[in-house]
């Protein structure tokens, strides 16, 4: 759950692994003892170009050529005639393992009315084992017709079927139903994993089950494929992982029918009033649901997922299920399920979401839905999804958009994890709160773009496919990973012939150094913290030489540095091994040096230093000991919509008070966020922009806007702008401008900035500064906004669009030297 914040909401992966079952006639099981081979990297036009099977850890395809005169009929009958000799013995039988399963949705009570047909093969024990929701009441249990003896006790169904029936083909039939409730989250402000907890529950809004949550009996050891029948009111259409066989309507009910061949871990259920379109362009049939209230988004959705899919086949191989679907849930979330995405309706109508979270999920398909997650040693999946979803996307626009959203992830790392919240990455499993989604997603992302640094692009998205293709299906770790790219020639980036002390001499120094790389970045918390030191220049007789000390604080890294010598006739890089406290750099260069600086495209994941990290939203979603200040402008909005905001922000225990009260909390208080515009002068003295962001290009449309206090900004110097300093990021013209509003770039009804106290060293201040026109809805919309771009400084919106977006430059580094008189 994907990636909330530059503005991109990481979705909670539901990663419900697909185990081998029948497969649908476009991917014959027969193929299965036919040799395996790479995975093209595009599907190749053609008539019936491959077909393709999958089981555990394999896709096996059987690629029949075109390229002569057969006519399209003789492949047809040349293909058949294939299936018929392969798998003459692969025939239908009543006997063939199978589960027939029907429910019924009482949306009006919350109740559901389960029957599962069970076929199993013959039978090995005495005994079957089921898993049911605790919840659910037993109506009847036979076998073959006949009740059978059985307990059923905290969600364990044991069923006694007797010494006479092993090896004997049976039919078991169960009948059930369970009233489900769990509360859901609706309140507008959005919070991490807002829907974390709600496993099921049937409302007259929607249904939603997580595919683990026991809706239907599960063995442990038997999972033949599902054919699923749901039966709900009128309109109500029933959406699940698998392949959709139809929806129908019969009088005051309608019925969904699923074809669900590998269940993995589970099998979700989502339902509601949907309005269902289908884009059929490409190989793999895409779907929307959604409510009729945002049926107008489809078209987006399904275009951009079609495009998302065709990428990742590209990159990575065949996409491993039947179709994908886009759902709107009737609360907020953000799932991941095998073959569909389940979004709330408030992040569904965020401009940004098809081209950003829907995108992280799409990839989701190939790896965590596709090759499951072994949590035994950390989730990788969430990494690797991030890297090869939201970081490349910024990758293809331009290198200076990568390198933006790597500095961002590392003030990210400093704001919200570094410290007393951070842990391994071998020891993330999901997103619970901003710190474990900086290291889970964020942390993770860098280690794979580090990796792929030191490999080179062509061996390393080879060993992507080759890892997809060896464990599609089937659990993988880390390390799993790690030898597929081991395999493809990557050994850590420092210099492998140096000797990094007692315990490290191995004869394999790639074994060596892999162990110091798993322990340094997965198994330890943490990053490097680096300085410049005792920098000189020294001219020579033919040239110049610049002497400098790198040192790090402990925990010590092993890093090969990249350190840039900045001259008249450009930049020269130098790899500089760093493995104890400090490391001397010598350089020398025929030409005037200008300045040092130390990796300043920042492709090593590391810990920022103050001075390098600029006021964000995170600063205050980080910020410990907060006072909120409400503003007397405000006190037409009610006490929960400021709560809501709060918890939003990742602040729900912060200290709430009028600016009428006692003010001296204010003077001592070094983090502050003001809710509304202070009438008290000495108060709106704290809001102060300092003369290094006034001339930052942002600050006339702020102005122009008539939001801030007249002295908060300064009169633009004439003067051009510093080079240091970012433009406004408003890439996605959906976002900044969107077509269907009437306001100019400069009408802007609602600021939010964070700068720097004006007193307290290292203190933050904020300032959501609304229109004294808006109402309490519309304050409410807009505040609800604001931490989905936790990466940004300052942000102006219109009527809760925005318009306005970006951060503020970087003081200094203490990794940057400048070498001019």
């Amino acid at each position: 759950m994907t990636t909330i914040n530059d503005p991109s909401l990481p979705i909670i992966s539901d990663p419900t692994p697909i185990p081998l079952g029948i497969q649908p006639l476009t991917k014959p099981g027969c193929f299965r003892e036919l040799a395996t081979g790479p995975h093209e990297t595009k599907r190749q036009p053609g008539f019936f170009k491959r077909i393709f099977t999958s089981f555990p850890g394999r896709l096996t395809y059987l690629a029949l050529s075109t390229s002569g005169n057969l006519p399209q009929c003789r492949l047809w009958a040349f293909a058949l005639i294939l299936l018929m000799a392969l798998c003459p013995l692969q025939v239908a039988s009543a006997s063939a393992p199978s589960h027939y399963l029907r429910v019924e949705l009482d949306l009006s009570t919350g109740t559901l009315h389960g029957r599962s047909e069970i076929r199993h093969a013959p039978l090995a024990s005495a005994t079957l084992d089921y898993f049911l929701h605790p919840r659910m009441q037993l109506h009847s249990v036979h076998l073959d017709g006949q009740p059978v003896a059985h307990r059923f006790d905290n969600g364990r169904l044991r069923i006694t079927s007797g010494m006479t029936r092993i090896g004997e083909d049976t039919l078991l039939s169960i009948s059930y139903s369970g009233i489900f409730h769990d509360p859901v989250p609706l309140s507008q402000f959005s919070t991490d994993n807002t829907g974390f907890g709600v496993t099921a529950t049937i409302t007259e809004q929607g249904v939603f089950f997580q595919g683990q949550s026991g809706w239907f009996p599960r063995s442990p050891d038997h999972n033949p494929p599902v054919n699923l029948e749901v039966v709900a009111p009128a309109g109500v259409l029933a959406v699940t992982a698998g392949r959709l066989l139809g929806h129908s309507q019969h009088g005051d009910q309608s019925i969904s029918r699923w074809r669900v061949d590998q269940l993995g871990r589970g099998m979700p259920l989502s339902a509601g009033r949907y309005v269902q379109r289908q884009l059929k362009a490409g190989s793999v049939p895409i779907f929307t649901y959604f409510f009729p209230d945002s049926d107008h988004l489809a078209p987006i959705y399904l275009e951009a997922s079609a495009r998302h899919v065709a990428t990742y086949e590209d990159l990575h191989g065949p996409y491993p299920f039947d179709q994908f679907a886009v759902v709107e849930n009737f609360f907020p979330s953000g799932f991941g399920m095998p073959s569909y995405t389940l979004l709330g309706s408030a992040i569904l109508r965020l401009p940004f979401i098809p081209e950003t979270s829907l995108r992280h999920e799409v990839a989701h398909c190939w790896w965590g839905n596709g090759v499951f997650v072994d949590y035994s040693q950390g989730n990788w999946s969430e990494g690797l999804t991030t890297y090869v979803a939201d970081y490349l996307s910024q990758e293809e626009k331009s290198l200076e958009a990568a390198r933006e959203y790597r500095v961002r992830i590392l003030r990210d790392y400093a704001l919200l994890a570094a410290g007393q919240a951070d842990f391994p990455v071998a020891r993330f499993l999901s997103r619970s709160d901003p710190a474990s989604q900086v290291v889970g997603y964020g942390k993770a992302m860098y280690l794979i773009h580090m990796i792929r640094r030191q490999m080179g692009d062509e061996p390393f998205w080879d060993a992507l496919r080759a890892f997809y293709d060896q464990w599609l299906f089937q659990k993988a770790t880390w390390q799993d990973m790690f030898d597929a790219f081991a395999h493809a020639g990557w050994k850590p980036g420092w210099n492998p012939e140096r000797n990094f002390g007692p315990g490290h001499e191995a004869t394999d120094r790639g074994e060596s150094t892999r162990k110091i790389f798993t322990r340094q970045w997965l198994l330890n918390p943490g990053a490097p913290d680096l300085r410049l030191q005792d920098v000189q220049v020294r001219q020579l007789d033919q040239g110049w030489q610049v002497d400098a000390q790198l040192v790090q604080s402990a925990p010590y890294f092993h890093l090969s540095v990249p350190v840039h010598l900045e001259t008249a006739s450009g930049s020269h890089v130098h790899l500089v091994n760093l493995q104890d406290e400090t490391t001397t750099i010598a350089i020398t260069s025929p030409n005037e040096p200008r300045r040092l600086v130390v990796d300043p495209e920042h492709h090593l994941f590391r810990l920022l230093a103050p001075e390098e990290i600029p006021p964000t939203v995170n600063s205050i979603r980080g910020a410990s000991g907060l006072l909120l200040i409400r503003s007397a402008a405000m006190d037409h909005v009610p006490e929960e919509i400021v709560r809501g905001f709060l918890r939003s922000m990742n602040q729900p225990r912060a200290r709430i008070i009028h600016e009428h009260e006692v003010q001296e909390h204010a003077s001592r208080a070094s983090r502050l966020l003001f809710f509304g515009l202070p009438t008290s002068e000495s108060l709106r003295a704290l809001v102060v922009v300092p003369e290094i962001y006034t001339t930052h290009p942002a600050t006339g449309q702020m102005r122009a806007a008539n939001l801030l206090p007249k002295d908060t900004l300064a009169a633009p110097a004439q003067r051009q702008t510093p080079a240091a300093i970012s433009e406004i990021t408003s890439e996605i013209p959906s976002v900044t401008q969107p077509s269907d509003s009437d306001a100019t770039p400069d009408e802007l009804d609602t600021l939010f900035l964070v700068l720097p106290h004006p007193i307290q060293t290292d203190g933050v201040v904020a300032l959501f500064s609304p229109g004294s026109h808006l109402d309490a809805e519309a304050v409410a919309d807009t505040a609800r906004r604001i931490n989905h771009y936790g990466k940004d400084s300052f942000l102006g919106f219109y009527r809760g669009q925005n318009r306005l977006r970006g951060a503020w430059p970087a003081l200094a580094s203490p990794l940057i030297k400048d070498l001019q008189p």
